[in-house]
Formats: structure tokens, C-alpha cells, sequence
């Protein structure tokens, strides 16, 4: 099973609940792992994001730090 990518899964909700739903059930697991795999699939690119942002706030303040000491 390969995980999607939180743009490819279409995910509410509404879909997460039925999945727990049916997993508690005794229906299986499948879909259920699938949407978790999606969100975690998510939560680390946001993670990425943020730490590429995080980084370039700092190259910016260094810049802007320097730019203020040249003037």
C-alpha cells in the first residue's frame, strides 16, 4: 500500500469517522491506515515547509542586520 499525498487523497472528516467507524467495526483497517498515512504524509511536508521558512527568515534578518550596519 502506498500512500497518497494530501493533495491526491480527498479527505473529510466525514471519511476519517466512517473509516474508525468501520475499523471498529471489524471491517478492516485499509482505508483507515490510508488516511493516516495521508495525514502524516502532510504534517511532515508542512514540517519541511516550515523549516525551509524558518531558515530564510534568518538568512533575511542576518541581511537585513548587515544591510542596517553598511548604511
Amino acid at each position: 500500500m502506498t500512500p497518497q499525498t494530501h493533495d491526491q487523497d480527498i479527505t473529510s472528516w466525514l471519511q476519517l469517522l466512517s473509516a474508525i467507524e468501520d475499523a471498529e467495526a471489524g471491517h478492516g483497517t485499509v482505508r483507515l491506515t490510508e488516511i493516516c498515512m495521508s495525514v502524516y504524509g502532510a504534517l511532515a511536508a508542512a514540517q519541511f515547509q516550515i523549516t525551509q521558512l524558518r531558515a530564510r527568515i534568518h538568512v533575511l534578518a542576518a541581511a537585513g542586520t548587515a544591510h542596517a550596519v553598511v548604511r
